[in-house]
């Protein structure tokens, strides 16, 4: 705040004061020398200059307290933006990540330009009152193996979060991802962690969450509520089913304790009909090292009264395993493998859906910068009954991130 240049007075004050010091004493000097000059003259022109000092003072006074009212405006101001910045922030984000892949079917080869799951959102936050913040966070599909098309929604929802931990409504990570297969999603591939992949829950329509932490440990659970076939909210009914409500539920925990996680999850799917799915998981990683990473994923998976196209209802027992290891190699280089395993249990019943398979991960890459990732990504799938897969990958990942 300016109100005038207040350095540029005082230095003019100075001057002035000389000024007229001086003029008195060669007022007086001339008095002096005009031999027989009234003193009472001198007198009352000794008192005009005392008055003039003391105004001169005063005035001082005056721009001495205008720069303090104005020091303190410019605190006031600089600390009003600081508590808005800190109350509030916008964040536009994104990953971009172009791959040119070749694939081995046994009896076919490809090569396209694939996309490992880009995405662009904006989050952000609001401080409310003290120990309450309101959040929220939009995430969309940047599909760049189809024309670049800004597509279907990753994310979308909105929370807050108080002393006794956060709610969040929307389309969000599921809380049973978060606990048990959070820890083996190190690749760049968009199927990692690839046995987990082929059936189990990465992020979840119509889902209410709630999340605490204390210490190492972190509780979530969720539940989805997708209405019924005569839903009369409006809302989509595509994926309605009856007769229940509620959709899904979960609860996990996991606990961290210096480089040891250890995490549980159990989550209940229900579908049309009577068909009923449970899964139990369990994960753990370890950071052996500052260079070395181990995490594992296993889930047991319960598919119940699941009717077939050609009319069977079958009881299916299935189980994925993910094994992942990271290894920092200086330089910015990393070296990442996995074994997964995937049991869907055709084996014992002839009209059984889906298929098993096993198979490996290796990857290098190189984190350029904070920015630019580098890699090259060796995936091979050894599907029962089936020909081998090999998929070969070679991209970049561009993350950005810019706050309003």
């Amino acid at each position: 705040m300016k109100y005038f240049n207040l350095i540029t007075l005082r230095k003019a004050m100075k001057p002035l004061q000389v000024f007229v010091v001086a003029a008195a004493m060669f007022m007086a000097g001339s008095v002096q020398a005009g031999g027989g000059a009234d003193m009472h003259t001198l007198e009352s022109l000794v008192e005009t200059i005392k008055e003039q000092q003391r105004q001169l003072e005063a005035l001082q006074k005056q721009v001495e307290h205008l720069k303090e009212v104005a020091t303190a405006a410019d605190s006031h101001a600089q600390h009003a933006v600081a508590e808005a910045t800190k109350k509030q922030g916008v964040v536009v984000y994104g990953s971009l990540r172009p791959s040119l892949t070749y694939s081995d079917f046994g009896d076919d080869t490809t090569y396209d330009v694939t996309d490992f799951l880009s995405r662009v959102g904006v989050k952000g936050h609001v401080d409310i009152s003290e120990g309450l913040t309101a959040f929220y966070r939009g995430e969309w599909d940047a599909d760049i193996e189809a024309n670049g098309d800004f597509g279907d929604a990753r994310l979308a929802y909105v929370g807050v979060t108080t002393g006794l931990g956060q709610i969040a409504i929307g389309k969000q990570w599921d809380p049973h991802f978060n606990i048990v297969a959070e820890v083996t999603d190190i690749f760049n591939h968009r199927s990692s962690p690839f046995a987990y992949d082929e059936i189990s829950p990465f992020r979840t329509n119509q889902l209410v969450t709630y999340s605490a932490s204390m210490g190492g440990l972190n509780l979530q659970a969720g539940a989805r509520f997708d209405g019924t076939p005569d839903n009369s909210a409006g809302g989509a009914e595509d994926n309605s089913t009856e007769p229940d409500d509620a959709d899904a539920g979960s609860v996990g925990i996991g606990y961290r304790m210096g480089p040891l996680y250890a995490g549980v999850s159990y989550l209940e799917v229900h579908h049309a009909e009577d068909r009923e799915q449970t899964f139990l998981g369990l994960a753990a990683s370890m950071d052996v090292s500052e260079n070395l990473y181990l995490a594992v994923t296993y889930q047991d998976i319960e598919d119940d009264d699941r009717m077939l196209d050609d009319g069977h209802v079958v009881d299916l027992d299935q189980s994925s395993l993910d094994i992942a290891a990271a290894m920092a190699l200086g330089g910015g280089y990393k070296l990442k493998a996995s074994y997964f395993d995937w049991d869907g249990d055709e084996d014992e019943h002839e009209h059984a859906p889906g298929r098993s398979f096993d198979g490996y991960n290796l990857t290098l890459e190189n984190q350029v910068n904070k920015n630019l990732r580098v890699y090259a990504e060796w995936l091979q799938r050894d599907i029962d009954d089936v020909d081998e897969h090999d998929h070969i990958s070679v991209g970049f990942r561009y993350d950005f991130e810019a706050e309003l």
